[in-house]
């Protein structure tokens, strides 16, 4: 049964709210100082990033999100992070979203006002205890930035960018980037704000409409991607933990994936330790597809969450 609510786009009634109210923060610095650093800055193509002091309030949102559910160092490691999610309105308003467990979204908290040049945005877990650490931040201007300071320029290379976890092995979130050519790009993570030079995943991917991932879809450990192409069929691509190989081949999940205009992955949104995905309709109708950790069929069938969610320019987690 679908959710009905009338208003802003918030989900219905819940049961979990932030422990920590994210109306406490303080204000946010604006996008401009956030990407403000002295000395050389590095382009995409390179990574080689320039540090500079910075903060993220999309940082201490996702570790909110995640507070809702006990970890330990034991147990974590099998268990997808909670980030929350993160939606950026045509206005430049910045909301945060709280993982639920009963209705997926908590209602939506206002985090900033001046994101209207934020092209997109990847939380991070770096330390592998289910709470975000950094948050990897891209302007519209080419500029990419993390909670430890300025990363570079040069990035609009890429018409599709974010971090899908750790593929390659080392601690840190690690970052792809798909060019103009089709190629996609290999960025690995330290954790602490810098990457690698970028390696060639391979090319073709511009076949693909959308391109999304947020952790282990499939019940192996490695972050998993999914892609879907002008057909409108959904593709898993399951993570191999090689950098030189990060991904298997390709097995479909599934068709009639056309019938939405932005795919979101966003870690385990639900509070049951498995990966989710979040879909939403031209219309702003948005629908969650629950996380199985089953290879073969790693999502549950679609249920309805809201509507409302066609302001937004861009969703993310």
């Amino acid at each position: 049964m679908s959710i009905q609510f009338t208003g802003d786009p918030m989900p219905g009634l819940t049961n979990y709210r932030h422990d920590r109210l994210l109306s406490r923060l303080t204000a946010t610095l604006a996008v401009a100082a956030l990407i403000t650093t002295t000395g050389s800055a590095a382009s995409a193509d390179t990574g080689t990033p320039a540090r500079a002091p910075d903060a993220s309030q999309i940082t201490k949102a996702a570790r909110d999100a995640a507070s809702a559910r006990p970890r330990s160092p034991q147990a974590s490691a099998s268990r997808a992070a909670v980030f929350g999610m993160f939606a950026i309105d045509t206005q430049g308003n910045l909301y945060s979203y709280a993982a639920d467990n009963a209705q997926v979204l908590a209602p939506r908290e206002l985090l900033a006002t001046d994101y209207g040049n934020v092209r997109t945005a990847s939380s991070t877990d770096d330390n592998g205890d289910g709470v975000a650490d950094d948050t990897w931040v891209w302007t519209t201007d080419g500029g990419m930035s993390s909670s430890y300071g300025y990363v570079g320029g040069g990035w609009n290379i890429y018409d599709t960018v974010f971090s899908p976890g750790n593929l390659g092995g080392a601690p840190g979130y690690d970052v792809l980037g798909r060019d103009s050519s089709g190629l996609l790009w290999l960025y690995l993570g330290y954790g602490d704000g810098t990457l690698t030079d970028r390696r060639k995943v391979g090319g073709g991917w511009d076949a693909y409409t959308q391109i999304v991932g947020k952790g282990d879809l499939t019940g192996d450990g490695w972050p998993d991607i999914v892609a879907r192409d002008a057909s409108g069929v959904l593709w898993l691509y399951q993570g191999t933990g090689d950098p030189d190989a990060p991904f298997a081949a390709r097995t479909k999940i599934g068709s009639g994936w056309n019938a939405y205009d932005a795919l979101v992955a966003t870690g385990d949104m639900d509070l049951d330790g498995k990966a989710d995905l979040i879909a939403r309709q031209p219309n702003g109708d948005l629908f969650f597809y629950k996380g199985t950790g089953n290879a073969a069929a790693p999502f549950e069938p679609k249920r309805n969450i809201g509507y409302g969610y066609q302001n937004y320019r861009v969703m993310f987690s």
